[in-house]
């Protein structure tokens, strides 16, 4: 601590000033509120009614002051024309602490204007502040201690910075939630097989490529056999493959063949994988599942529903959106049509969702998952009755469940009610009200359950469910405006729905987006920032322990944020990005695609009043800008090439980050980016009329790693992906900070 800070710490002023403030209405708890020039020191940081460059005007000589905002007198900093170097330049950093405060919780307001610095440890950190809500404070010894500084200046309306007040509400103490106790005795794990691929890449070459499983001893390696004809396997190597998994045959036949893997181990060499056929023809970088004539494909679910190891794909269509907001909504053309169709892409069965569930996203959340721990998935959606439209073709009214099928024949097993378009006896606005999104948490660490939710920008409900016994039981309810601090719950939900343990107690937390709720249904952290546009969860800095969370805000930030990466446990803020921006949109992207810096680089774009982009930051994991651009807004990253950083989709193109392409070149449009088939690496969903294709890499590995699916981060958010928006599934860890080899 400098002498100076340490001589304004030493001459504080810890005597209160109570002020009376606005009654509250009936039954709710008396605000507070405390007088900045009362509770801040030192005295000599400030001059009464004189404006000076260096020190702060406790100022009361405007005409009608008590009449206006400030109610008589306020601190008032110099002007700060732009960020000051140092606290100490400018007017004094100021010591606020109030004491004799009765221990609890509060939710703490800060009466200002413009930008103050605050800091909460002792002025060591420094944070900018514009919109006074500190958040919840706990109250502990009865005291309260807040640095304020005028060390920043405000966007677009630089001047001076006003300190008024601090207005402390008391808030209840939070209810203590019980833990989930779901069915599951163990964790349900999804079995899956080799997921051997075979693609032919010209008329004497074959390339395969299957899984390292995470159960593989560490020695595994992996015989190849290929079959002609009907007849005996042959086995094409010479001694196992263990550097990778997968295998080039440069021999291979111009007919038709098949292809199978055996593992090998120290104790001996185990069953073939379910053979692979090869059919005769051209060189074919992609599997193709034919669809009817002009179908096409908005999302795509994976799940084993015959309990073969294999991923089946359930299929939403057609490929088309309508939002709800008023400018965009308009009237459904036709209803959505889900599709089951096993791996080699045979239908199972067709379920048309009726006129009950509009044609967008919002309105028809999916999910495919093993609910119930028999080995099989289910499919679960929401779902309505009849046709309940609107004469505008709106659906305001009728019954709203959430409702699960057998992922093998489509059979209805149970449904439960949907959270409710009414929020305490009032309907939500029809475009607030549509925002529905559902999803998968191991709330025990053991048990699939399901999450279902509805509201993004307003009131959030969640309501979360375990299927046992074939009904769908409910384990707990959760309501934004039950919250002490509701005020900082609001509108914090993204565009997706996420589940993952934050916190490293082995059960999962539930992401809304700028907030996260604990396994147990209460509300954990909330940063307060709003709505984000794009929101993903998994290992982005390596040097930082656990999670992290990298934000695209919609919601305008005024000073700073527009790009942030949070720790996922705690909420705090690790970095964001300086300077005010007005709505961060679409999809951005968070991945490893540049060797020169650890961790994954994070990418958002900023808009302007038309919804144009107009000014895009790549940075590193820790916030450093590698690049302003807008060329990055369409890219999507997947692991392709043999190294451990992440390609980049950009319409047909698959290319490195400021480097070279990498073939096939794709057709149709991206519905999907999951490790489904082969080895580590991703596959490419695309959706073209009458057919899906799923492109693999034909390109040779250069180690092995055991296949993502099996990350249960990657896992559910894959499985998200079903529904909301489509991002680029996060990890755990990073392939370029964990050893190869797979183990």
């Amino acid at each position: 601590m400098t002498p100076r800070r340490a001589a304004l710490a030493a001459a504080c002023a810890s005597a209160l000033a109570l002020l009376p403030a606005a009654a509250p209405a009936a039954g709710a708890p008396t605000p507070l509120v405390f007088e900045a020039e009362a509770v801040s020191g030192p005295a000599d940081a400030w001059e009464k009614d004189k404006a000076s460059a260096s020190k702060w005007n406790l100022w009361s000589a405007d005409a009608d002051a008590a009449k206006k905002w400030s109610g008589g007198s306020v601190l008032q900093s110099p002007p700060v024309k732009e960020d000051r170097a140092t606290p100490e330049d400018g007017a004094p950093p100021l010591r606020t602490r109030i004491a004799g405060v009765p221990n609890g919780r509060y939710d703490v307001v800060l009466k200002m204007g413009r930008t103050l610095g605050i800091s909460r440890d002792g002025g060591k950190t420094w944070s900018r502040l514009s919109d006074g809500a500190l958040g919840v404070v706990e109250v502990r010894d009865g005291s309260f201690e807040l640095w304020v500084d005028d060390r920043y200046a405000h966007p677009g309306n630089p001047g001076s910075a006003y300190f008024d007040t601090l207005t402390f509400t008391p808030l209840p103490a939070p209810v203590v939630k019980p833990p989930v106790q779901g069915f599951a005795a163990t964790r349900v794990r999804e079995r899956l097989d080799r997921g051997l691929v075979a693609l032919r890449r010209s008329a004497k070459e074959i390339y395969l490529s299957w899984r390292l499983l995470a159960d593989d001893p560490p020695d595994t390696a992996f015989h190849v056999y290929r079959t002609e004809g009907g007849g005996t396997p042959q086995r094409l190597t010479m001694s196992p493959v263990a550097k990778t998994t997968d295998f080039l045959d440069a021999a291979a036949p111009e007919g038709a063949c098949a292809y199978a893997v055996r593992p090998v181990s120290k104790s001996g060499e185990g069953a073939a994988s379910p053979p692979v056929p090869v059919p005769a023809g051209a060189a074919q970088d992609y599997l193709s599942i034919p669809l009817d004539a002009g179908t096409t494909v908005q999302k795509v679910g994976l799940g084993d529903v015959d309990g073969d190891g294999r991923w089946d794909y359930v299929l939403k269509t057609p490929n088309e959106n309508i939002d709800p907001y008023e400018k965009y909504w308009q009237k459904s053309p036709n209803t959505y049509v889900l599709e089951a169709r096993s791996h080699d892409g045979r239908l199972l069965w067709r379920k048309d969702l009726g006129w009950a569930i509009e044609r967008g996203i919002w309105y028809s959340p999916l999910i495919v998952h093993d609910l119930d721990g028999d080995g099989k998935a289910e499919v679960a959606a929401k779902t309505g009755e009849g046709d309940p439209r609107d004469p505008d073709g709106r659906v305001t009214s009728g019954p709203e469940w959430v409702t699960v099928w057998s992922g093998a024949t489509g059979k209805e097993i149970a449904r439960a009610p949907w959270p409710g378009r009414e929020v305490r006896g009032e309907p939500l606005p029809y475009n607030y009200a549509s925002r529905n999104q559902i999803g998968v948490a191991y709330l025990d660490g053991k048990t699939p359950c399901l999450l279902v939710e509805r509201g993004t920008y307003t009131v959030i409900q969640v309501h979360a469910y375990q299927l046992r016994g074939g009904r769908l039981e409910r384990l707990w309810a959760w309501d934004s405006l039950e919250e002490p601090d509701a005020r900082r719950w609001r509108g914090q939900g993204a565009h997706t729905l996420q589940a993952h343990d934050v916190d490293g107690d082995g059960r999962d937390e539930v992401v809304l987006g700028s907030a996260v709720l604990d396994d147990t249904g209460a509300g954990l952290w909330t940063t307060g920032l709003g709505h984000p546009d794009h929101c993903y969860v998994g290992e982005i800095d390596p040097d930082h322990p656990g999670l992290e969370i990298f934000y695209g805000m919609e919601t305008a930030q005024k000073t700073a944020n527009g790009l942030c990466v949070a720790d996922a446990k705690t909420g705090k803020l690790l970095w964001g990005l300086p300077g005010a921006t007005r709505h961060i949109h679409g999809y951005g992207f968070c991945a490893d695609i540049d060797p020169r810096h650890p961790g994954a680089e994070v990418y958002g774009c900023d808009t302007d009043a038309e919804k144009k982009f107009n000014r895009g930051w790549l940075c590193t994991a820790r916030g450093e800008v590698i690049e302003e651009t807008k060329e990055l807004t369409s890219c999507r990253p997947v692991y392709w090439d043999a190294d451990p950083q992440a390609e980049l989709v950009q319409g047909a193109r698959i290319s490195d980050y400021r480097g070279g392409d990498h073939p096939p070149k794709l057709a149709g449009r991206l519905v999907l980016v999951a490790d489904a088939i082969g080895d580590w690496r991703e596959e490419l969903f695309l959706t073209l009329p009458g057919e899906l294709r799923i492109y693999s890499t034909t390109i040779p590995a250069a180690d092995r790693r055991v296949c993502l699916m099996q990350d249960p981060v990657y896992r559910n958010t894959v499985a998200a992906a079903a529904q909301g928006y489509f991002y680029n599934a996060m990890r755990s860890t990073l392939p370029s900070a964990e050893p190869a080899g797979g183990h």
